[in-house]
């Protein structure tokens, strides 16, 4: 079994099995909680998309104290109160 630091240390090396594996394990339950923000799927997607791009792009911002799954609520999130900001704006 694989653990979060060392999926996150192989994502430094952009591999995506790495990517695959945290994103099989976290992905439903931070759907569920986007969904329950949004209610809406498009929206759902919109976010999980930039978090895990932004997972793909910047490993070194989702490792810490913390575990993974901390991380990467706090960025769907973040990300979340930041496109209802722009959709507001609109």
């Amino acid at each position: 079994m694989t653990t979060d630091g060392q999926l996150l240390e192989r994502l430094k090396f952009r591999d995506r099995t790495a990517l695959e594996s945290i994103y099989d394990e976290y992905y439903l339950l931070l759907w569920k909680a986007c969904y329950r923000k949004f209610n809406d799927q498009a929206e759902c997607e919109r976010v999980l998309t930039e978090v895990f791009r932004q997972l793909w792009e910047c490993p070194q911002q989702f490792s810490g104290d913390r575990r993974l799954v901390f991380y990467l609520i706090e960025c769907t999130n973040n990300t979340m109160a930041r496109l209802k900001r722009e959709t507001q704006c609109q």
